[in-house]
């Protein structure tokens, strides 16, 4: 009964205990290469090696590059600060003035390269505080940083680039295929008629659906320079399936309002629509019928110019990717159809960079006033953690989990240097004993329970045991070590839950206020240009209002329909100013935006209310809108 047991554990477990194998076999052959170039601190080498593994070989290859460009700056940051001053004092204050500079800008940028930009920041505070206690080897520590970073990406790199996965770029093609047929069934619908509970509930998913999308799409390019150099194109389609909503919901409002005496032409052109989102689905493409298709978009244009119009950029902009995903030669670069400006959240990043700085000042003014010599070692280790989580969404809650993993490193560590390996250890025999810590480790990081602190358990084991070097300090110091770096993310938790605080409901908020600041500043503005821009910047920011809000336990329907809203009144105050360029802004549509932006300019002072607002003044502007008749075309008006 117990070898059948056995055997069925082992059968489940398999696949992990083999990539818990390789990921160990990689930190063990970083290690052994580190301690046999005699470099500083060679345990920095196998902490490396865990750390840039990935699931797939494109965020490998990625990160492993930023980890590298971060941590060259970092380390010669942190030099120059050990070659500034020896005072616990002013290099407290010259940390945290890199560090907030770090944080600062890794919350403005998206992806890997925010992740370098922590990466800088926190190495220089590893390199600063490693060499206070050894001034001499200083510049031996910043080789050996790098050079055990790189020893650890080479490693880590050459163990499981070939057993890592390649992330399928159809993948991704499919996903916004089927979101831009999801897309046009949708506007058909809405022509049919259909039921207003299906439309939300078909709308909601559409935008949710966008959202992740653009949420996941530096990791599905990482890696990948052929994909980079298409991302345009992507965020274009995007954009135009935004676009699509937008004009939908725009003329679904008008014929709502125009009543059901004139509707012979909606169902031959919901037909036509469903068929050209049939030959998407199934044909992957708009050339089966390109006659059908022109004559749907030619009807489109007749009756809802603005409808045809959105609906026509949108089956280019998915044409353009379908043709240019897969082509093994070379084409004339060509430009995206619409723009796309990513939201920079510069006042979150501003508190970013004040509660980096204000947690390290916190620190260091322990350190300087007791002169306890584990300061820098807490000091580090604070360092780390109010940077690289920073652009979490909830890093109290993550550092928590993460504190119990490091506690759990930090015992192993105590139990291996104290008990198993008492005094001067072989580093042969300390990486055995770390061979099932390592191997614990990421089997538990393969499992979803244990997933949170698993790889700070192995991390913090790595940091506090330090093997490769052949002993330890006197044990008082060493057990205060370990306390200390646990203090450390301790003084991390206290400053993101109470100094400063950052969750999803305050970016939620912040994104509201946001772009209740585009709309207005597009209500007031005399430029066409800072209208486009401000519109395209607003598709970015409701994009992220959606995935902030789906890692809320709300209902999305109110943030959806609001954000429906915006980009509805982006969408009209473009039309109306493009208008008002060539004829002048009639007198309805003029009083309608001064209202509007008194409004949202109110509502910004009160953020709850913003989304209320929005779709009170969506449906002002709308009407307003209705005045033009080239919004919505002269057949419609005439009848």
């Amino acid at each position: 009964m117990r070898q059948r047991n056995l055997r069925r554990f082992l059968r489940r477990e398999w696949p992990r205990i083999v990539l818990a194998a390789r990921g160990t076999v990689a930190a063990l052959v970083a290690l052994a290469v580190a301690v046999f170039l005699g470099l500083e601190n060679p345990f920095w080498a196998p902490m490396t090696a865990l750390i840039v593994i990935q699931p797939t070989r494109g965020l490998l290859l990625e990160k492993s590059f930023y980890r590298m460009l971060g941590t060259g700056i970092g380390a010669v940051a942190g030099m120059m600060m050990l070659l500034s001053s020896r005072s616990p004092a002013m290099l407290t204050i010259l940390l945290s003035l890199w560090l907030a500079g770090c944080v600062g800008i890794g919350n403005v940028l998206y992806g890997l390269r925010s992740y370098g930009a922590l990466v800088a920041g926190c190495t220089g505070a590893v390199v600063a505080m490693a060499g206070y206690h050894n001034p001499p080897h200083v510049h031996d520590l910043v080789f050996s940083r790098i050079a055990c970073i790189t020893i650890g990406i080479v490693v880590s790199t050459a163990v499981t680039l070939f057993f890592t996965q390649r992330r399928s770029k159809l993948e991704l093609l499919d996903r916004l295929r089927k979101v831009a047929v999801a897309d046009i069934e949708w506007v058909a619908l809405l022509l049919r008629g259909g039921e207003e509970k299906d439309l939300i509930a078909l709308r909601q998913d559409i935008l949710v659906e966008i959202a992740e999308i653009e949420g996941s799409m530096d990791a599905v390019w990482a890696g990948s320079l052929d994909l980079k150099k298409k991302k345009r194109h992507v965020r274009s389609l995007i954009v135009s399936l935004l676009s699509l909503l937008e004009a939908g919901k725009l003329a679904g409002d008008h014929l709502a309002r125009q009543g059901a005496g004139h509707n012979s032409w909606r169902k031959p052109l919901s037909r036509h629509l469903d068929e050209v989102a049939w030959h998407l689905d199934e044909q992957g493409s708009t050339k089966p019928d390109a006659a059908g298709l022109s004559l749907v978009l030619d009807e489109a244009g007749a009756r809802l110019p603005l409808l045809g119009e959105t609906l026509n950029e949108l089956v280019n902009s998915l044409q353009l990717v379908i043709e240019e995903w897969d082509a093994t030669t070379p084409s004339t670069e060509r430009p995206a159809s619409t723009p796309f400006v990513r939201h920079r959240d510069w006042q979150e990043s501003g508190r970013a960079a004040l509660r980096a700085a204000l947690a390290i000042v916190t620190v260091g003014a322990v350190w300087h006033l007791t002169n306890w010599g584990e300061g820098p070692l807490m000091l580090m280790a604070a360092s780390i953690m109010v940077s690289i989580f920073s652009t979490h969404d909830r890093p109290a809650v993550m550092l928590t989990h993460i504190f119990w993993g490091a506690s759990i490193g930090v015992a192993a560590a105590l139990l291996c240097r104290l008990v198993l390996l008492p005094g001067v250890s072989d580093p042969l025999l300390q990486g055995a004993v770390s061979i099932p810590v390592l191997m614990a480790g990421i089997i538990a990081l393969s499992h979803r329970r244990t997933a949170l602190g698993a790889m700070d358990a192995m991390l913090f084991f790595l940091f506090v045991m330090q093997p490769g070097l052949p002993a330890v300090p006197a044990t008082p110091t060493f057990v205060a070590g370990g306390f200390a770096v646990l203090g450390g993310v301790g003084v991390a938790i206290l400053a993101f839950r109470y100094l400063l605080p950052i969750d999803p409901a305050r970016r939620l908020r912040s994104l509201l206020i946001a772009i209740g600041r585009d709309l207005t500043l597009m209500a007031v503005a005399d430029s066409l240009l800072v209208v486009e821009q401000c519109r395209a910047r607003t598709h970015h920011r409701v994009l992220r209002l959606l995935a902030n809000a789906g890692k809320l336990d709300h209902d999305l329907s109110a943030i959806v329909e609001g954000g429906l809203a915006a980009l509805v009144i982006g969408r009209c105050l473009q039309r109306l100013r493009e208008t008002g360029e060539q004829e002048g802004i009639p007198l309805v549509a003029s009083r309608a935006i001064r209202e509007s932006m008194l409004r949202l300019s109110a509502a910004i002072q009160r953020p709850d209310e913003i989304l209320a607002v929005l779709e009170e003044v969506s449906i002002r502007l709308c009407t307003a809108t209705e005045a033009q008749p080239e919004a919505y075309g002269p057949s419609i008006l005439a009848a």
